[in-house]
C-alpha cells in the first residue's frame, strides 16, 4: 500500500514537470521580453531631416506608422497606439503575429477634419499570460492641416496698422 502510494506521488511529480516543461504560457513567463518600438515611413524620414515627426494633409501618399517587436514570441500579445487627451485613448489596436510583430497605424482626423497641432503618443503592450504589461517612453507627432483654402484677410495683419 505504501509502495502504491510513493508510486502515484512520483507519477504525478513527473507528469507535473512534464507539463510544466512543454508548457508555452509557463515558458514564456520565465523567459524576460524585450520590447522594442519603430516608427517607420515618411514621417521618419522627416524627423531625421527636420526633428520632428509630422503629418502634412496636403501630402496624400504620406505614410507614417509605429512597429513594435517583442520576444518570446508567445504568448499572442495586443498593442495598443494611444494618444493623450485628459487620460489616454486608443487610437489603433494590433496583436503580435507568429514573429512577435505587430504594425500600428496613426489616424490623421480628429471628430472628421484633419487634425491640427501637437499630440502626444505612446505605444502600450498589454499583459498577457505571464508577461507584464509595458508602455514606450511618450512622443509627439505634429499634424499640418493643408492651408491652400485659406484665404488672406489684410485686417488680421498686425503689421499693416
Amino acid at each position: 500500500m505504501i509502495l502504491a502510494r510513493k508510486k502515484r506521488i512520483a507519477l504525478l511529480v513527473a507528469l507535473l514537470f512534464a507539463i510544466s516543461y512543454n508548457s508555452p504560457t509557463l515558458a514564456s513567463a520565465v523567459t524576460a521580453q524585450k520590447v522594442s518600438y519603430y516608427i517607420n515611413g515618411d514621417c521618419s524620414d522627416y524627423y531625421d531631416e527636420e526633428g520632428e515627426y509630422a503629418f502634412f494633409e496636403s501630402e496624400v501618399d504620406w505614410s507614417c506608422y509605429i512597429s513594435v517587436a517583442i520576444k518570446p514570441f508567445k504568448p499572442v500579445r495586443e498593442v495598443r497606439l494611444q494618444f493623450f487627451d485628459k487620460k489616454w485613448k486608443t487610437e489603433s489596436t494590433a496583436k503580435t503575429n507568429a514573429k512577435g510583430t505587430a504594425i500600428l497605424d496613426f489616424n490623421p482626423y480628429c471628430d472628421g477634419v484633419y487634425c491640427d497641432g501637437e499630440f502626444k503618443y505612446r505605444v502600450l503592450v498589454v499583459a498577457a499570460n505571464g508577461q507584464k504589461g509595458t508602455s514606450s517612453n511618450n512622443f509627439f507627432i505634429v499634424y499640418y492641416p493643408d492651408t491652400s483654402g485659406d484665404t488672406y484677410d489684410p485686417t488680421l495683419d498686425e503689421s499693416l496698422a
